[in-house]
């Protein structure tokens, strides 16, 4: 009978199928009726029937207590489970299976199960963040606590500024809908990828009372260098700095930031640099707004130089408004706070 379950993987009654099943059954509606409407077998209903005839009327018979198949773990090795899990978040089912006895039994299906249901312990793909030594913590932890007292309207007279690039036909991992039997290699199903794109160093500024500064593309097959860089803090921010009133300026520690010919260039200039504690991507909104740029791209054509750059630009003119760089801007102060409770760690942003 279609719908009908087997004896094999049977699932149990709900407590509305045995209401139904009662219900109709006082009604006076056939057995074979039943078993159409709910496709279960008929030694489930007849079985539940027998029970609820012993019973008060309205009463629905309980699941008997100690039913089910026996557990294949105790509570002794679920802990210990749990414990290496703690201890070993990166371990496969295949390694604990290997250096954990209690489970040395199961199967590594099985063990993935247990972790996942038993343990509610879901596997995630692991972020990636810079490696942080304990000198770069202190760094870092120093630089918190140095401006862990100032507040979002300081915070927005900073003028945040990073380079970084963007590629065309940036390719990335995703899911899709495939149907069965469909072919994997279908143009609908793949990410294209190019085996050498072409790219751009793009360097770029904001402020949070102000919204977006310059912007500048570097030149194809040149880096930063001190002389160029000045040449583009001469050319993109000043002007800025000026027009949004900025008191301090942010930048990383990239050799060519960190040069003594930049540093005597912004030594005579009216505001402030920021200390930078290095590899700190975290503390440097701009860091998210680049990421942000690069996912909005994935939605136009950039299959080329000319069509990459035109579409950056464009989305740096028209795509990012002011108020998303003001709360990149006033996030700061929970960035802060952030690192401050991590000891310098790495951070969620």
């Amino acid at each position: 009978m279609a719908g009908q379950n087997t004896t094999k993987g049977i699932k149990k009654l709900s407590i509305e199928e045995k209401v139904r099943i009662v219900s109709w059954q006082e009604e006076g509606v056939p057995t074979s009726v039943i078993m159409q409407r709910l496709g279960r077998h008929r030694s489930s209903i007849k079985r539940l029937l027998a029970r609820a005839r012993v019973l008060p009327k309205n009463s629905i018979p309980e699941r008997k207590k100690g039913t089910g198949r026996p557990a294949t773990i105790d509570m002794h090795a679920l802990d210990v489970l749990k414990r290496y899990v703690k201890k070993n978040p990166c371990a496969t089912a295949r390694i604990i299976k290997q250096e954990v006895p209690e489970v040395s039994g199961l199967t590594v299906r099985y063990i993935n199960h247990l972790i996942l249901k038993r343990l509610k312990i879901p596997s995630r793909i692991a972020a990636q963040k810079p490696l942080l030594t304990k000198k770069m913590k202190a760094k870092r932890l120093a630089f918190a606590k140095k401006y862990r007292s100032w507040t979002e309207e300081e915070w927005s007279r900073v003028m945040f500024s990073d380079e970084s690039t963007f590629r065309c036909l940036r390719a990335t991992r995703c899911r899709v809908r495939r149907p069965a039997g469909s072919d994997r290699f279908d143009s609908r199903y793949t990410v294209k990828t190019v085996k050498h794109p072409e790219s751009v160093m793009v360097w770029g500024c904001f402020a949070g009372n102000g919204g977006r500064g310059g912007i500048y593309f570097l030149p194809k097959n040149e880096t930063m260098n001190s002389e160029r860089y000045q040449e583009v803090l001469e050319k993109h921010l000043l002007s800025w700095m000026e027009r949004y009133g900025s008191t301090h300026f942010l930048h990383d520690g990239a050799p060519c930031h960190a040069s003594k010919k930049i540093k005597a260039f912004l030594k005579e200039k009216p505001f402030e640099v920021l200390d930078w504690p290095g590899n700190s991507p975290d503390l440097n909104p701009i860091e998210n707004c680049w990421n942000h740029m690069k996912n909005k791209l994935k939605e136009v054509d950039t299959s080329s130089l000319p069509k990459l750059k035109e579409a950056i630009l464009k989305l740096w003119t028209q795509g990012l408004s002011n108020e998303y760089l003001a709360s990149l801007s006033s996030s700061m102060p929970k960035r802060i706070a952030a690192v401050i409770r991590s000891g310098g760690d790495m951070t969620k942003y």
